[in-house]
């Protein structure tokens, strides 16, 4: 049986985005899904037998190994793409962890293992809204541009499943491998 997989780091409380989450529902052609399920994607694996999902865990284990937990901050926000017509709206992440390392890392072993990934390159940020053709939203981007949203402690890093549905996906963690 197939499972949509991907490795993430979720965000534990996403409640400090709530009033860009907020602004961002009142335009139309947003989508926002729920603020719970807000995750840092280092990985996008994409449908995979689910018997492939300890070695995605033993691909994950490898990359992070000897990365101990880390401060992650969720500041700022924009769009992809750039420009006039953008696709996905996001808030931006800084760490002290080495987070473009650990997606190289992940990346790297998915494909040592012979599994499938999604390679577009790693760009740390969480998606806070999905939308459609000509959406507004430069004003919005602007006022969060500068916006402190959430800090915390990453200790784990989580090999999730994801179930398309239709008020979005629904995520279920399937491993998760401490730092």
């Amino acid at each position: 049986m197939a499972v949509r997989a991907f490795v993430s780091i979720p965000v534990p409380n996403a409640a400090g985005l709530e009033p860009f989450a907020r602004d961002l529902r009142m335009v139309r052609g947003v989508r926002v899904p729920p603020l719970d399920g807000m995750h840092i994607t280092l990985c996008f694996v994409g449908e995979v037998d689910e018997r492939r999902i300890d070695d995605i865990e033993a691909a994950v284990a490898s990359a992070v190994s000897g990365i101990g937990p880390g401060r992650v901050t969720v500041a700022g926000s924009g769009a992809f793409p750039r420009g006039r017509d953008p696709r996905v709206v996001w808030a931006g992440v800084r760490s002290e962890l080495p987070l473009a390392a650990m997606a190289d890392g992940v990346s790297r072993n998915l494909a040592a293992a012979g599994i499938p990934f999604d390679a577009k390159p790693f760009k740390p940020h969480i998606t806070v809204a999905r939308t459609q053709r000509g959406a507004r939203l430069d004003p919005l981007l602007r006022k969060y541009s500068g916006t402190e949203f959430a800090t915390f402690v990453c200790s784990s890093v989580k090999v999730m499943g994801s179930e398309l549905g239709p008020r979005g996906a629904m995520h279920t963690v399937l491993r998760s491998v401490e730092l």
